[in-house]
């Protein structure tokens, strides 16, 4: 179902936003105070709306009715004071979703504190993606879903290989969950507690992050 989202900043993060809300079908209004970059990214998103504004001044907002959309993102990131006042602007607006772009731990708190329903640190996630990932041979992806979740994707390390899951009992000794699995070339599948995983084999796993490191999949060799 296709939806309306506005994303204000029209940086490299929120380029590509934009162009991933379209390719999901979605209507897309891009916001930035820039009229060259607004004028050069229509060549580029010829499918997307795109205005040359102050997204920090409620009229603005007012005057492009952003209340009745779906959702906004705010990913202005370095400049601060711009980023904190669109933020309470479109909440203020009645914008039901807003997401807004961090650059500081001290940023991510203020946005939260002014309402912001989700805040995303992009280059701290980053660095600890790649942290991960550049740490283990295992080890292919790295997602933090908050503060207590996260889920790496990874090869089976060797210490897991040729176990169930059930001998393995990841949940009670580490407290993770191996949420999907997928063997060779064939599809990702949930497993059960009879499933052996072997080598080659690619697991998703989830737990709290301080776990994740702890485990087989952070301090193993390769798989």
């Amino acid at each position: 179902m296709s939806r309306q989202f506005a994303v204000i900043g029209l940086g490299r993060v929120g380029a590509s936003m934009m162009e991933t809300l379209i390719s999901l079908g979605h209507e897309v209004l891009g916001i930035d105070i820039d009229r060259d970059l607004v004028q050069e990214l229509s060549g580029e998103l010829p499918r997307a709306e795109l205005v040359a504004a102050d997204a920090t001044e409620a009229p603005v907002l007012r005057d492009l009715n952003l209340e009745q959309f779906d959702g906004a993102a705010v990913t202005i990131g370095e400049k601060l004071e711009a980023s904190i006042l669109c933020t309470a602007v479109l909440k203020e607006a009645g914008v039901p979703l807003v997401v807004a772009r961090a650059a500081s731990g001290l940023h991510a708190r203020i946005l939260r504190q002014i309402g912001a329903d989700r805040v995303i640190e992009v280059e701290r996630e980053m660095g600890e993606q790649l942290a991960r990932v550049i740490s283990s041979p295992v080890v292919l992806d790295y997602v933090r879903l908050d503060e207590e979740e996260a889920l790496v994707e990874a090869r089976v390390p060797e210490e897991w290989s040729g176990k169930t899951l059930g001998e393995l009992e990841l949940a009670r000794r580490e407290g993770l969950t191996v949420v999907a699995l997928r063997k060779g070339e064939g599809r990702w599948r949930i497993p059960h507690g009879d499933t052996t995983l072997e080598a080659g084999d690619m697991v998703v796993v989830g737990g709290p992050p301080e776990r994740l490191d702890r485990s087989a999949l952070m301090q193993s060799g390769e798989g």
